[in-house]
């Protein structure tokens, strides 16, 4: 018998956005007209920092505090991605725990929730992170690497996504995954909200979830939840 996801849905689809800045108020709302899930990767020093930086073009980036974020992501998940966002390969072993579980426990006090996952900053991870990120009680860890197609990953501590979403092939990797016959196939879409507004992609984003949802063969589901399901079939 062929497998599925929950609902006997052939495929499944999530979104994964890093950082917890402005821009995410609106793209919240984007996600919630079309009845989309995404999972959010913040950095709680920063926001109680009201942390900003400068994009290469101009832009002011600008973290949302926690006041902003509390009932924001309700319906989605929350995840840690560092206290501070640090280059992860010079850190001691106490300071690359500091960051994690600081986080996580940070995120758990703001949101009253389990906070599962937790998404490294910047393109550096090892097995020394992946144990960390277990001890640290995260039930998944998701690195930076891509792997350009809808096999799933079953390795939870070393967990890739599909597809970055200023990829120029974008469009034609979902248009690929609506037309897949592949067994299991998933579709998951990394990024930062900012990117919307300096790459001007808001408009290829809305036609990308209004695509996805009208299709009912697709399981729109956490990053947490298509981890769970997949590492225990």
């Amino acid at each position: 018998m062929a497998k599925s996801y929950p609902g006997g849905k052939k495929k499944a689809f999530n979104i994964t956005y890093d950082d917890g800045v402005l821009q995410d108020e609106r793209f919240v709302a984007l996600l919630n007209k079309y009845g989309i899930k995404g999972t959010f990767n913040l950095n709680s020093q920063l926001m109680q920092e009201a942390f900003s930086w400068t994009h290469p073009n101009g832009m002011k980036v600008t973290r949302l505090t926690p006041d902003q974020v509390k009932h924001l992501y309700d319906g989605h998940e929350v995840a840690s991605h560092t206290l501070t966002h640090p280059y992860m390969h010079g850190l001691s072993d106490e300071e690359l725990y500091r960051q994690l579980k600081s986080d996580k426990d940070n995120l758990e006090r703001l949101f009253g929730r389990e906070v599962k996952g937790f998404a490294v900053p910047f393109d550096y991870y090892d097995d020394r992170i992946a144990d960390c990120a277990k001890a640290c009680g995260f039930t998944y860890a998701r690195k930076s690497e891509c792997t350009g197609n809808f096999t799933p990953c079953t390795d939870r501590y070393h967990w890739k996504t599909g597809i970055y979403h200023i990829d120029a092939d974008l469009t034609n990797f979902v248009a690929a995954f609506l037309n897949t016959d592949e067994e299991l196939a998933v579709c998951q879409i990394v990024g930062h909200s900012y990117d919307l507004d300096a790459e001007n992609l808001w408009g290829t984003m809305e036609l990308i979830c209004a695509a996805v949802s009208k299709c009912d063969d697709i399981w729109f589901c956490t990053n947490a939840e298509l981890v769970d399901y997949l590492c225990n079939l």
